[in-house]
């Protein structure tokens, strides 16, 4: 199957003389698929039917990916199942069965900048257990970018304060999907932040207790994080759409302005590939080239980066 993309790309790049960055995420995306043909489908890529395809299309929807990258995996599929009707190794192209993707004028993920993300964490008043529980949350999903599923997984003995006290160094232990685990660098104020919610008397105390519980030791849902996140932003008079998969593709976005390499925010955020992570960074369309292009770090393991630090507010 390895073969087969590198004749695609030669296809795309000398014959469609295709632009080097064009090429470069049309061959991603059909990677992606192919992993996900061969993991989730249990099908030879090369047997992808339409019904494969619409399945594919609408999980990636799920993801909140933008509706032009949705219409770059579109372009990619069609692309790539031409290509095979052309060896004849299929008759049909099964890509043909996708419906157009509808163009919008705005990006339902754009990232908001460090001074509104200062301005939501300054309206969430501190001087109770809630507001310091609810401060650390947001802190973490735009400082770290888990997902909403990884905060609310998060048990006490997830955070390990001990990695290196002295200078303010602790780790966090995520279980991402399909089991996948990291750990993450929480440095500086967003260190303090939590040792001092930890503190808090009426914060969880047994290592298998839900980092972030609701008043009844249950661990704080999903919706109700949204929630919060919307009513902060409310009161804070932002006008930004703030959601946590927003403050994620803020945080992305942020490190690879940083100067953090691609494979490196890939291993922070817990994803399988590079193509999935290109899809978080919002940047010009050269920098997105220089994301893709960015894939190895040498003699380096990727989350040693750590994040920046953020809360120095």
């Amino acid at each position: 199957m390895l073969a087969l993309i590198d004749e695609y790309q030669k296809e795309l790049s000398k014959v469609a003389d295709f632009a080097e960055q064009t090429v470069e995420t049309y061959v991603s995306c059909i990677v992606s698929f192919f992993d996900y043909a061969k993991t989730t489908l249990h099908i030879k890529p090369i047997h992808s039917k339409g019904r494969h395809i619409l399945k594919w299309m609408a999980e990636l929807r799920e993801t909140g990916i933008s509706n032009s990258r949705l219409q770059h995996h579109q372009s990619a599929l069609k692309t790539f199942f031409a290509f095979l009707v052309k060896l004849k190794l299929i008759n049909k192209n099964p890509a043909d069965a996708m419906p157009p993707i509808r163009k919008t004028k705005s990006d339902r993920n754009k990232p908001i900048p460090k001074k509104t993300a200062f301005k939501l964490l300054r309206s969430i008043a501190q001087t109770t257990w809630i507001g310091k529980r609810n401060f650390v949350i947001i802190s973490i999903l735009w400082a770290l970018g888990l997902r909403l599923g990884e905060l609310t997984s998060l048990r006490v003995k997830s955070f390990e304060p001990n990695h290196d006290p002295e200078n303010k160094i602790g780790l966090l232990r995520i279980r991402g999907k399909n089991k996948r685990q990291r750990a993450l660098f929480v440095v500086n104020k967003l260190y303090d932040a939590i040792i001092d919610y930890l503190n808090d008397q009426q914060s969880p105390k047994k290592k298998n207790a839900p980092l972030f519980p609701v008043q009844n030791g249950k661990t704080i849902s999903s919706d109700r994080v949204q929630r919060m996140i919307k009513e902060y932003a409310q009161s804070a008079h932002i006008k930004e759409r703030i959601t946590p998969h927003v403050l994620r593709h803020s945080f992305a976005t942020e490190m690879y302005h940083k100067g953090v390499p691609l494979s490196a925010i890939q291993s922070m955020l817990g994803h399988g590939n590079k193509s999935e992570t290109a899809i978080y960074i919002h940047v010009s369309d050269q920098l997105q080239k220089q994301a893709l292009e960015q894939i190895t770090i040498e003699g380096r393991v990727s989350w040693q980066y750590g994040p920046p630090d953020f809360l120095t507010m």
